[in-house]
């Protein structure tokens, strides 16, 4: 009896190991490699941005590598996960690379003698179905301009919404994506709009 339960033991181990080695790895993604000009906000918002450090945050929900879903039609208040799909870093991180790339800001940890520190935090970022064929990319957050005694110059809130191309993980992605450049082009836009009206004047140095 002790060798038959000691044989199951053995062929249990054994199938778990098999099953660990055939799993298929999920498909990871990130924001791409930059494929196209900058707009015109954005090229005149990278002539100041040296002198801001960039600081993301988020909820503590999307300081993940999830790929997040909802189902608007279906217990909407439910956050779920692809399981075939993940981010390559967590949400706040891939947006802080993209801002950097669109905008020339700073890292607030460079050591770098800054004007200003702009902060942006990121409220929502999920692939969010309205029926099970119709869905979009949700990117939702604000932005808070933050001068050298930690006070807010300026704040604006954010809401972006791209259509998904396809009710799945890769489609949800691209959408995701997309919200995230058309944050920096909105980031670039109000930035010089701040810095035509007062020359981003409100700010001192950052320590």
């Amino acid at each position: 009896m002790k060798k038959n339960a000691i044989f199951l033991l053995i062929v249990v181990l054994a199938g778990c190991a098999t099953g660990s080695r055939n799993a298929v790895p999920p498909n990871v993604y990130d924001f791409g490699q930059p494929a196209r000009s900058l707009t015109e906000a954005e090229a005149e918002a990278a002539k100041i941005g040296a002198r801001i450090a960039l600081e993301v945050g988020s909820a503590p929900w999307l300081d993940t590598t999830h790929i997040d879903y909802r189902l608007d039609y279906d217990d909407p208040l439910k956050r779920r996960q692809y399981a075939d799909s993940r981010w390559a870093a967590s949400p706040k991180t891939m947006i802080a690379q993209q801002l950097r790339r669109q905008l020339g800001f700073v890292s607030v940890s460079s050591g770098v003698a800054v004007d200003c520190l702009l902060r942006v935090e990121l409220h929502e970022f999920s692939h969010v179905f309205l029926t099970s064929q119709e869905s979009r990319g949700v990117l939702q957050g604000q932005f808070s301009l933050i001068d050298g005694k930690r006070r807010p110059v300026a704040v604006r809130p954010v809401s972006i919404e791209v259509a998904a191309a396809a009710p799945n993980a890769q489609g949800g992605v691209r959408a995701l994506v997309q919200a995230g450049m058309g944050m920096g082009q909105e980031l670039g836009t109000w930035l010089n709009q701040l810095n035509k009206s007062n020359g981003l004047g409100g700010c001192g140095p950052v320590r």
